[in-house]
């Protein structure tokens, strides 16, 4: 599993599904009740700032998302490749914030299950049904089963049927109903 290609991939879904909404959009609820879209990006922008900043031993640099969440978005994702592509990074121990020492390995692995999950929440929030790549689901449900239960990052798991696709039982698992807004 190339992490590094995961996240990519997982935050280029984000960027693409950012390309496709208007201004109106960014007031639109999500399937995380306590954030509409410019709210969810904002998170994603801060989160990605928080883990650049321990990777490159700095002060957390987040911007506003204001008017331009596409524009601040691609901004932070790719100061985040371009630490995380720094020679080392993934063998290293890391400040991983609320859990201490990480390995980078981890880290990324965090950074891509946020934003592959928040893709689909962005992808909810507009009407559209997002089904990941088997390969990208797959990833994120193993690294979803190394956390601790109950981790405040995610809502308590919601029950799905048995013949559920892996999409559907990987945002059921991080607290979300797959059938969402309904």
């Amino acid at each position: 599993m190339d992490l590094l290609d995961l996240d990519r991939r997982a935050c280029e879904l984000n960027i693409k599904l950012l390309k496709e909404m208007s201004r109106s959009d960014l007031s639109m609820a999500t399937p995380c009740a306590e954030w509409n879209i410019r709210e969810l990006v904002q998170h994603q922008v801060d989160t990605t700032a928080t883990f650049v900043a321990e990777v490159r031993g700095t002060k957390i640099t987040g911007a506003p998302v204001g008017n331009d969440p596409l524009g601040v978005y691609t901004a932070a994702v790719q100061e985040a490749w371009n630490a995380f592509d720094t020679a080392g990074m993934l063998d290293a121990e890391w400040n991983f914030p609320g859990f201490g020492k990480q390995s980078g390995r981890t880290i990324v692995a965090a950074h891509y299950l946020d934003n592959l999950i928040h893709a689909w929440d962005l992808a909810r929030a507009v009407g559209q049904h997002l089904t990941f790549d088997d390969d990208m689901a797959q990833a994120a449900t193993r690294i979803a089963s190394h956390y601790p239960e109950g981790i405040s990052a995610f809502a308590p798991p919601v029950q799905v049927d048995e013949n559920a696709t892996t999409t559907d039982r990987l945002v059921a698992s991080l607290g979300r109903s797959p059938h969402w807004p309904a």
